[in-house]
């Protein structure tokens, strides 16, 4: 009974802690400035 409860409870931590990690990539404007004219 008690190493299913660990198990669930590892499982579920994993998956929750997943849940945060999702978004957008962005660079900084200051460290990398981007070109203001269009190039074409």
């Amino acid at each position: 009974m008690r190493e299913k409860l660990i198990i669930f409870l590892l499982i579920s931590s994993s998956v929750l802690s997943a849940c945060g990690t999702k978004g957008p990539l962005y660079i900084p404007e200051k460290a990398y400035p981007q070109p203001t004219t269009p190039s074409k």
